[in-house]
């Protein structure tokens, strides 16, 4: 399989990269017969990684995240005539308790401590993180390592446990609903709505790369957006399209409803 003929179509530099890797592992598995796997990876690279495994029919493939539309997952690629079921697979489900009564502790809070001790993001799968105590999905190849090392989020003391995947809890997501109405459905009108902006500081934004639609990044003002979009900007949040309005405003203008992520 060739990097070049199977990645022409891919303008990010970030993720060609990261879909280099993908034909390296799949080049492995045709040379091998042994099963590999990818680095976390959100749905968009998925989408990608999965055309490049099914570009060549020896190859067969498993989503694997711990549970349903997981954010982050792998890509479990293996020969076509193997059962995954009969391997072990690469994901290890950890849980981190402790004294929160006085605490507060966000996602963020999670993922910065784990970064903190030198853990690459892309071994860490999604955080399920609920009042007192927060679910982990990791690659199994640094889960000896937070069981022995991973002690502390911010100031408060954890204790960390294995736990089995069907323990996985999945979080009730809140949200604030807000309205809007825009003259078009560009994504400069659509960030400058949904942040209180100016078109040109939402366009900041955009040249910034800081602007992703469905987890691909945008670097395009003239972006057209469609209903139930997940739209994510870089330090100021992350929101859904829940409604376009069939019908104008009495100024011409477009009504657009969203749910912006607590």
């Amino acid at each position: 399989m060739r990097k070049d003929i199977l990645t022409r179509h891919i303008r990010d530099d970030e993720l060609k990269i990261k879909m280099y890797k993908i034909v390296d592992i799949c080049n492995n598995v045709l040379k091998t017969h042994i099963p590999k796997h990818s680095e976390f990876l959100n749905p968009f690279e998925i989408k990608n990684a999965i055309a490049i495994v099914n570009s060549d029919r020896d190859l067969s493939y498993k989503i694997l995240g711990g549970y349903e539309n997981a954010q982050r997952a792998i890509i479990y690629v293996y020969p076509y005539y193997l059962e995954p079921e009969d391997q072990k697979l690469p994901l290890s489900f950890l849980r981190a308790d402790g004294n929160f009564k006085f605490s507060t502790l966000s996602h963020r809070s999670y993922l910065g401590s784990l970064m903190s001790l030198g853990i690459k993001r892309e071994k860490i799968g999604d955080l399920l993180v609920h009042s007192d105590f927060c679910q982990m999905i990791v690659d199994s190849d640094i889960e000896d390592f937070l069981i022995y090392n991973f002690d502390r989020v911010s100031h408060n003391r954890i204790k960390l446990s294995k736990i089995r995947e069907n323990d996985i809890l999945i979080p009730k997501q809140e949200y604030i609903d807000k309205q809007f109405s825009v003259s078009s459905l560009r994504i400069d009108n659509i960030i400058a709505g949904a942040f209180d902006l100016s078109r040109s500081d939402a366009l900041k934004y955009i040249t910034s790369e800081y602007v992703f639609v469905d987890y691909e990044k945008i670097d395009s003002p003239s972006k057209i957006i469609s209903e139930s979009s997940l739209i994510s900007v870089r330090k100021k949040g992350k929101f859904i399209i829940d409604n376009i309005g069939d019908g104008l405003s009495k100024k011409g203008k477009i009504r657009v409803r969203i749910k912006i992520f607590k």
